[in-house]
């Protein structure tokens, strides 16, 4: 620190205040390092405060980094994690090039501004975020069953069939008018000019048409927004984010189609990874059955409230007094799991709604960001923190996940200030930068993937080849062929987009493997297509090629099709 003489205070108010300019910086409108006539001035110009007072540091000075307190040592029964704590967050993970470049990234997003009037339980239940105003664009899917699957677009000023999209996915009972879903999305469209797509819970600000309704253990509705979205759009890449009871569903997908998944890279906000364990330790105390269980039990009975009549008419055994009846969310799952759901057991709902057997098997970069004051996996504990009932070690064992854990955050919340221990909310949440700069560095990972996915889709479009994926692998077919609401000409203008792109078949490698039958094996087809992070010439090349030997259309009709 530089010194400064008693009668000197601009110099001592300096020497614990004075912060050099950086180079470059507008000062009195005038930019350093440059005359007014627009030429470079080689003359050094003397350090300045902001009020423009001359500086006592020296030019050499730089910040010593700051000391950050350990908040998790990473030993865990007995084992030691990889951890890495910044800012009172830590971050757990495999060390990689991307991760660490991850874990960078969201140390520069600093220590949490936490309002001075933040409360766990307040955050957690009151409207504490920024109201944005966000415009979408409603847009129905057909399931196939008589039900509809509503997805809202909120788009960019300019965005074009290339354009990263993020499907969000919000927690329990929720839809995409919620605060948080909004904070979000607003970020995503402002800050990374990306475009939004929000999918709204059956019954939950869209129509229930259907005896199906929102099921915690069911991603059917999941898996058909994302595969409607990524075919309509197969040059853009797809990321989510999922929030509590979403980025549970959000995990079980990307496990359940491991190397297949769509999605690029993903975010877990608040999820708890299995479901009894954390709602009989909420039940067990007086304020997590009372307050927090009763609460959730409240938001998930809307759209009984609504549509309960009309289920009763059509589901035979489901009693419908009983379910509103219900004051804890125990209480709900007896009254809907054997009715509604087709479970006979509620513990075998419990089992198949957990995410946590589907951790090691996800395949693509996946953020999981909690809040180590999360009452819903905390409550009902003294001094619990959120790592201490999660499971950590099972995460970190997957070189793709990347926990991180803030101090404070609440359930969904992340709510912040202006400054630390602030009055005035901060236009976006912690939870939204951290989004936001999790993807940025993710996205140059993306192309790779598109590619195969492009690949697939041609061939899947230019081949009636379903029946021979489908014995191949059940995951295949949502990469490959449109789903049921996509018509002929939707088809027909994305195959023109897929042409513009470049994405088409090797004709001439083609031809050099037909020379070798014993490639016509369908585990060549896999082992292809599991390939994704060859080059996508590669990729494309032998994927088609087994198509070809593996179909019933000839040479000369695949060069005609194939062909811009």
């Amino acid at each position: 620190m530089a010194t400064a003489t008693f009668w000197d205070p601009l110099g001592i108010l300096n020497a614990f205040l004075g912060t050099p300019a950086n180079e470059g910086s507008h000062i009195n409108g005038i930019q350093r390092g440059a005359l007014t006539d627009g030429s470079n001035d080689p003359r050094p110009r003397p350090k300045r405060l902001y009020f423009g007072g001359p500086s006592l540091l020296p030019d050499d000075y730089v910040r010593p980094p700051p000391e950050h307190p350990v908040v998790f040592s990473g030993q865990v029964e007995g084992r030691q994690l990889h951890v890495r704590n910044f800012y009172r967050h830590f971050a757990c993970y495999q060390p990689s090039a991307l991760n660490d470049n991850v874990v960078d990234s969201l140390e520069t997003l600093g220590e949490y501004k936490r309002p001075a009037w933040y409360s766990s339980m307040l955050a957690s239940a009151a409207p504490t975020l920024v109201e944005h105003e966000v415009e979408y664009e409603r847009e129905h899917i057909d399931d196939g069953d008589g039900g509809v699957v509503c997805l809202d677009w909120a788009n960019p000023k300019q965005h074009d069939e290339t354009t990263p999209i993020v499907l969000v996915f919000p927690g329990l009972a929720g839809h995409s008018g919620k605060d948080y879903i909004r904070s979000t999305v607003r970020k995503v469209i402002d800050s990374l000019g990306w475009r939004a797509c929000v999918m709204n819970w059956r019954g939950f600000n869209s129509p229930l048409e259907s005896t199906k309704v929102f099921r915690p253990d069911c991603i059917s509705d999941m898996e058909t927004a994302i595969s409607t979205v990524g075919f309509r759009f197969p040059v853009a890449s797809l990321y989510g984010v999922g929030f509590s009871a979403g980025s549970n569903q959000l995990v079980k997908y990307l496990g359940k189609h491991g190397s297949f998944s769509r999605l690029c890279a993903a975010v877990s906000v608040c999820n708890g990874f299995e479901y009894s364990s954390h709602l009989n330790r909420l039940e067990a105390s007086s304020m997590g059955k009372g307050f927090y269980s009763r609460g959730m039990t409240f938001l998930h009975q809307e759209y009984l409230r609504k549509h309960g009549e009309e289920l009763q008419k059509k589901v035979p055994g489901f009693n419908l007094q009983k379910a509103l009846n219900a004051s804890s969310h125990s209480d709900l799952d007896e009254a809907l799991v054997k009715s509604l759901y087709g479970f006979d057991d509620v513990n075998d709902y419990y089992q198949a709604v957990a995410s946590r057997p589907y951790i090691p098997k996800v395949e693509v970069p996946l953020l999981c960001l909690q809040a180590a004051d999360d009452p819903l996996f905390t409550e009902g504990e003294e001094a619990v923190k959120c790592h201490q009932t999660l499971p950590i070690a099972e995460l970190h064992d997957n070189k793709n996940i990347i926990y991180f854990e803030t101090e404070f955050g609440s359930h969904l919340n992340f709510v912040e200030s202006n400054r630390q221990d602030g009055v005035i909310r901060s236009d976006f949440s912690f939870c939204d930068r951290t989004v936001e700069a999790f993807f940025r560095t993710v996205k140059d990972e993306s192309p790779k993937r598109i590619m195969f996915y492009a690949s697939c889709f041609v061939l899947g479009f230019l081949f009636n080849l379903k029946p021979l994926f489908s014995l191949l692998d059940p995951l295949t077919p949502s990469l490959c062929f449109p789903p049921p609401c996509l018509t002929l000409a939707e088809s027909t203008t994305t195959r023109e987009v897929m042409v513009k792109q470049g994405v088409a078949i090797t004709l001439t490698t083609i031809e050099v493997v037909m020379q070798h039958p014993r490639k016509r094996h369908p585990r060549t087809l896999r082992a292809a297509a599991a390939a994704a992070t060859a080059p996508p010439p590669q990729v494309t090349a032998a994927l088609s090629a087994q198509v070809l030997l593996s179909s019933s259309h000839s040479v000369e009709a695949l060069k005609r099709a194939a062909v811009p």
